[in-house]
């Protein structure tokens, strides 16, 4: 078992490869944006992982990556493995550990579907039920069309107004709000950005809402995301939310896609009553298990 705070080349390669050998076998991408993106930059200060191996491959891993107001932790185990339960809990015991002597703090752990095990382990670190977040997802085309009129998101020219909304829209999420620039930047770089499916929707002048969207098509089926939708709250109570939702759905269904997916907070009844009211309907619903957890030396 290695624990990784900073690591070299290698060592981030060798993380990277075994969670795209698992997007492979899984397929779709067993770690969420942020944590992946952070695994890719390798500039973050408060990275930390852990990989349980064998003679020759990887069985495990475990990650930490800090957020807006706290961090983040995901396990991703091989499947299959006879001893996959144990594998787990040793990577997750380990992680903590060293989360803890590195100085400890917030900390959120997102897992699907928790087990009574997950249950067990969490109580055991002092982790207490936190956020729910539903995967809901459609077929399209959906049958009907945006109203409000949008165009494509402009790099480096749309930065600065996009990351106004953004942050005042998120001002209280723990991974969307406070954004800079360079938070941007990690996302327009991937190889997955798409311009045209950056829709903005302006009024007098000003940016009013947008709907980022985000073709996976390293799933199996392709899925279109609605990735990130938001209305600047001085166009609250305009329809801006369920006209540019639509406006995203035409984006995926133009790119010849049949299946979109979005993931809204369990707790946002509005939010999700919109998408159940255009036709989305709950997947899968992932929970976070939080705790401040105090440093250890």
């Amino acid at each position: 078992m290695e624990i990784i705070r900073n690591p070299d080349h290698l060592e981030r390669q060798t993380l990277i490869d075994f969670i795209g050998e698992m997007t492979d076998q899984l397929g779709a991408r067993p770690l969420s944006d942020h944590l992946w993106l952070d695994l890719q930059d390798g500039r973050s200060g408060g990275f930390t992982a852990v990989r349980v191996c064998d003679a020759d491959r990887t069985l495990a891993q475990a990650q930490i990556s800090s957020g807006n107001d706290g961090s983040s932790l995901e396990v991703v185990v091989r499947p299959h493995l006879s001893d996959a339960r144990a594998v787990h809990d040793d990577a997750f015991d380990t992680v903590i550990d060293s989360f803890r002597r590195r100085g400890g703090g917030a900390l959120q752990w997102w897992l699907d579907d928790p087990t009574a095990e997950d249950l067990d382990i969490a109580a055991r670190h002092l982790l207490t039920p936190h956020r729910r977040l539903h995967e809901m997802r459609r077929e399209l085309p959906l049958g009907e069309h945006a109203s409000v009129e949008t165009r494509s998101f402009v790099p480096d020219a749309d930065n600065e107004a996009w990351l106004r909304v953004n942050n005042r829209a998120f001002a209280t999420h723990s991974e969307q709000g406070d954004w800079t620039n360079e938070t941007l930047a990690l996302r327009l770089a991937e190889p997955w950005f798409d311009a045209d499916g950056f829709r903005l929707h302006e009024r007098n002048g000003r940016l009013a809402a947008f709907c980022w969207t985000k073709i996976h098509h390293d799933h199996n089926p392709v899925l279109g995301e609605i990735y990130v939708i938001a209305v600047d709250p001085d166009f609250h109570g305009q329809g801006l939310g369920r006209q540019l939702t639509i406006a995203g759905l035409d984006s995926i269904a133009d790119r010849g896609v049949t299946q979109a997916t979005l993931y809204v907070d369990a707790d946002n009844r509005a939010a999700v009553t919109l998408y159940e009211r255009l036709g989305f309907t709950i997947h899968r619903t992932r929970q976070a298990f939080a705790a401040i957890l105090s440093a250890t030396h």
